[in-house]
This record gives C-alpha cells, structure tokens and sequence, in this order.
C-alpha cells in the first residue's frame, strides 16, 4: 500500500511538472512572411478559428516565459489566425 502511494506521488509530481513547462503568449505584432519568420526570431505556434482565440493562447504563452505573441490573419480571409510566438 505505501509503495502505491509512493508511485501515485511521484506520478502526480511528474505531471505537475509537466504542466508548468507548457508555453504561453502576448501582445499582437505585426506580420512577417513565411521565410522571415525565422530569420526574425518567431515560431509558429498554431492557428485558431477566431481572433480572440489566438490572443488568448498568446497572452498565456507570454505568461510562461515568452517575451512577445502576434496573431496573423491567415491567407484568403478564411476567418483563421496563425499564433507566433518569440
């Protein structure tokens, strides 16, 4: 019994960890093209069906430990956001 209760600790303490190493975001910016990107220092995070969506996931990158977020239109007026972070 104490050996399954140290295991579930120890599982428990692994997935807290685990946790806190998830990425946030911030602030939009402005966009840059495709092959710029990495030249400016921004990784493509994902998109996200509506603006707010995209600045949400954003602002919680920049909460860990980001420095900076934009949210791009995507191409076509589809209604999409690509999320980037720095």
């Amino acid at each position: 019994m104490r050996k399954r209760a140290a295991l579930v600790s120890v599982g428990i303490a692994v997935l807290a960890i685990g946790g806190i190493n998830a990425p946030a975001q911030a602030a939009p910016g402005t966009s840059v093209t495709v092959g710029a990107q990495s030249e400016a220092g921004w990784v493509y995070i994902g998109s996200y069906s509506s603006r707010s969506y995209c600045i949400d996931a954003g602002q919680q990158y920049v909460r860990e430990g980001f420095s900076n977020y934009r949210c791009d239109a995507a191409p076509g007026g589809t209604g999409y956001y690509y999320l980037y972070v720095s």
